[in-house]
């Protein structure tokens, strides 16, 4: 058994939109890492844990969704666009807008 926790469906729409476009975002994970990649697709395990796959620099980054604090859309001039929150900073961290 898994300890995967599913987002909301609408959160999920977000990221699939942004798969369908091949958006560029920068990605931020509730253990405080944030790093800029291509969104290419999602997928579920038979688990039934849902992952977001991305295009980086550094080589493919498979993210578990329940790991995603946010995401913001980064436009071709480089300057961020919508930022949607996906999950919930942990006890030591606090949201910050982008």
């Amino acid at each position: 058994m898994t300890d995967y926790r599913p987002i909301a469906c609408d959160l999920h729409d977000v990221l699939e939109i942004a798969c369908l476009h091949r958006a560029l975002l920068q990605v931020e994970l509730i253990d405080g890492r944030t790093f800029v990649a291509r969104a290419r697709t999602t997928l579920s395990t038979p688990g039934k844990e849902e992952f977001l796959l991305l295009d980086a620099d550094d080589g493919e980054q498979r993210i578990r969704l329940d790991h995603l604090l946010a995401v913001t859309t980064l436009g071709t001039d480089g300057l961020p666009g919508p930022r949607t929150v996906l999950g919930v900073p942990g006890p030591d961290e606090t949201e910050q807008s982008l």
